[in-house]
């Protein structure tokens, strides 16, 4: 007889340098549970990955390999979730990795405590340090019924750090029982928001874990990290996707008092991260052209006027200041401060 499945980890994969593809895919078959599967989407890509990954699956039958056109990471998500087998999904991003003891540790954690999902413990990495994130939680707080709902609001919270896909293990029947996928549409962005609002809607139960099991690694050539203008317009089409998932929700009144502010962290990453950052070689002057018609935006128009500045932190506050007020160029300055702390 076949044996049962506890733990399915999806695994998307578009052109990842082989050194962090492979660490990631050591990762998981270094995990203590043996009862899992590694179901790796290869989502069109045009370098190696492709090859690597079906290495990896001819060296371990838990390993299963999808080869497909491009479509962005939330169609890759989605490819792996709809043949797992697993009792849990996890999502691993393909240049991240995970601990040994991730599938095995907090899948006893999520039966011991009976609940939909285990939130658990992420640790950043630089090239030159680590930053563990903080969380607003004690460990092995279990959320019940109305609690869960004191979740769907930290995803709206930078600060909260429980807005992201992964790092999290979640009853397949859940995902099933209430069709939570991936939004295709969103391309790229703040996808895991958006599926964050929606599990966080339905679930009825959850566990907080404080323990450190999954390394998300800073990747300076990732399209997030760098300036690409048709990426901060996919950022606000999630945002826009996000407020419409709010206004149908059942607590929208303290899920809105949110959102603006979150929001308010986006328009200062296009500004610091984006539009200003040494990495934008276009010309100055091609950069305030370019940014003020990102400010033409309505939801960014309406951000700048809603968001609430004692919520956003200092630093923010301060560059949200230079962007109402058009002083372009301490932004600049700001940004290049930003970039030397990160390279």
């Amino acid at each position: 007889m076949e044996e049962q499945i506890k733990v399915s980890i999806i695994v998307p994969v578009y052109n990842i340098p082989e050194k962090a593809l492979r660490d990631c895919l050591e990762s998981t078959l270094k995990q203590t549970m043996k009862e899992i599967e590694v179901i790796v989407v290869d989502d069109g890509s045009t370098d190696k990955s492709g090859r690597i990954c079906d290495e990896y699956a001819a060296r371990d039958n838990r390993v299963k390999v999808i080869h497909k056109k491009n479509g962005g990471l939330s169609a890759a998500r989605n490819t792996g979730y709809r043949v797992a087998k697993g009792e849990w999904i996890t999502f691993l991003d393909s240049d991240d990795w995970i601990d040994p003891t991730t599938c095995m540790e907090t899948y006893q954690l999520g039966m011991e405590k009976n609940v939909e999902v285990v939130i658990f413990g992420t640790i950043q990495e630089f090239e030159h340090y680590k930053n563990p994130f903080r969380y607003h939680f004690q460990d092995k707080q279990v959320f019940r019924n109305a609690d869960c709902k004191t979740l769907q609001c930290e995803i709206l919270d930078f600060t909260g750090n429980i807005a992201t896909a992964w790092a999290k293990l979640i009853r397949k029947s859940v995902l099933e029982k209430y069709d939570i996928q991936h939004n295709e549409e969103l391309r790229q962005g703040s996808e895991g928001i958006e599926f964050n609002i929606r599990l966080f809607e339905k679930i009825e139960s959850a566990v907080f874990t404080d323990s450190i099991y999954y390394h998300y690694i800073y990747n300076p050539n990732s399209i997030s990290a760098k300036h690409d203008e048709k990426n901060h317009y996919f950022v606000i089409k999630c945002f826009e996707e996000i407020n419409r998932q709010i206004n149908k929700s059942e607590q929208r009144q303290e899920l809105k008092a949110l959102f603006y502010n979150r929001f308010a962290y986006v328009v200062v990453a296009a500004a610091i991260s984006g539009y200003f950052s040494p990495l934008n070689h276009e010309k100055y002057i091609e950069k305030k052209k370019s940014f003020k018609k990102y400010l033409d935006n309505q939801l960014v128009k309406k951000t700048l006027n809603k968001y609430e500045p004692s919520q956003v932190g200092r630093q923010r506050q301060m560059v949200l200041f230079f962007i109402k007020t058009k002083m372009w160029l301490p932004i600049r300055i700001l940004a290049f401060i930003r970039y030397k702390q990160k390279h």
